[in-house]
């Protein structure tokens, strides 16, 4: 959702939060953009160097979580090509339209049955931390800045549970490795209904979702940014990204 699907990618919330940047800071800012629609975040390691080290950013803001923390009632519902596209066949049937009172309560239902049968995410949470952590320490080895964006919220109690205890156990993580930052999107989203935060399939963000996003991240950046730290930075060889 990083690049705003199923919205257009000027409706996303990195790109809002770059436009102010723009507006309010003296750096140029270069921005580029990677994502890996539908698949889950244990992917992700071996892109990490030909899809963002390789182009020497400064830094990087990272998202993961709708394809992982979410749980499916049945298994095999999503279906991964393995040509790193950021495009599949489970994110063109993704619909942006609203949540309806339906949509409402099969929210509900899908929540007893998950708790009722103990059903498991697609990548179990353990595997999802040590995995975000991974990147975090190989991008500070490299001198770059991780951002780490917690997970979403979601319409399904029990994917939102998981969510909610792994922005919890992340935050505690990421505070832990110096240089890293982390940004507590679920905590701006879970304070607004979900019926206006999300669409009608309880995962991915409405446009007002992404807006509150985008206000999160660059709360986040601005400060680190306009920072004397990050001007030093910037004036090291390596382009920003």
């Amino acid at each position: 959702m990083v690049g705003g699907f199923p919205h257009r990618p000027e409706d996303s919330f990195f790109h809002h939060a770059i436009e102010r940047l723009r507006v309010e800071t003296s750096h140029q800012l270069i921005p580029s953009l990677f994502t890996m629609g539908g698949f889950p975040i244990t992917r992700v390691p071996k892109h990490l160097e030909p899809r963002c080290l390789a182009a020497k950013p400064h830094l990087v803001v990272l998202q993961f979580g709708a394809s992982d923390l979410i749980v499916p009632l049945q298994r095999n519902r999503h279906h991964h090509s393995s040509s790193g596209s950021s495009s599949s066949s489970a994110q063109r049937k993704v619909s942006a339209q609203p949540p309806g009172l339906f949509h409402l309560a099969k929210w509900q239902l899908h929540g007893l049955i998950g708790d009722a049968l103990r059903l498991k995410p697609v990548t179990g949470q353990e595997i999802y931390l040590a995995t975000q952590i991974e990147l975090v320490t190989t991008l500070l080895k490299h001198q770059v800045t991780p951002v780490v964006m917690s997970p979403f919220v979601f319409g399904g109690r029990r994917s939102n549970r998981l969510a909610r205890e792994c922005t919890q156990r992340l935050q505690a993580s990421i505070a832990a490795l110096p240089g890293a930052i982390f940004v507590n999107a679920y905590a701006a989203l879970d304070q607004q209904p979900r019926r206006q935060m999300l669409l009608s399939d309880g995962s991915h963000l409405s446009l007002a979702g992404q807006m509150v996003v985008a206000e999160v991240l660059f709360a986040s950046l601005k400060p680190l940014i306009n920072s004397e730290a990050w001007s030093a930075k910037t004036n090291s060889p390596p382009s920003p990204a």
